[in-house]
C-alpha cells in the first residue's frame, strides 16, 4: 500500500490516476458535487480529473487525494499480480481500541 503522499508520483498514468479516484469515490458513495466540497475544489475540476484531463494541476489532484484518504481510502500500489487500485481502511474494532 501507498502511503499516498504523491499519488501522481506512484501512478503510472493519468487514466490510472482517474480510475483510483474514481473508485475512491464510489467506494464512499460520493457524488462529484460533495466530493469536491469535501476537497475544497470545484465541482468542474472533480469532473475534469475523473475524464482524465492532462491540463489539472496536481495541487488540485492531491487535494482530491487527501480528502478521500481523510475519508477513509486507501490506494493500493500495483503488483505483479493486480494493477493499482483502492480501498477502504479498516476502522479499528472495539478490542483494538480498548487494548
Amino acid at each position: 500500500m501507498t502511503s499516498g503522499y504523491r499519488l501522481v508520483e506512484s501512478m503510472d498514468s493519468i487514466s490510472e490516476i482517474m480510475r483510483a479516484l474514481r473508485g475512491g469515490r464510489a467506494l464512499l458513495g460520493l457524488s462529484q458535487e460533495e466530493l469536491a466540497e469535501l476537497a475544497g475544489v470545484s465541482r468542474q475540476i472533480v469532473v475534469r480529473i475523473e475524464k482524465g484531463e492532462s491540463n489539472v494541476l496536481v495541487e488540485a489532484v492531491e487535494k482530491v487525494r487527501a480528502a478521500l484518504e481523510s475519508s477513509g481510502v486507501s490506494f493500493i500500489d500495483a503488483s505483479r499480480e493486480h494493477g493499482p487500485g483502492v480501498a477502504m481502511r479498516r476502522r479499528p474494532s472495539t478490542a483494538e481500541t480498548d487494548a
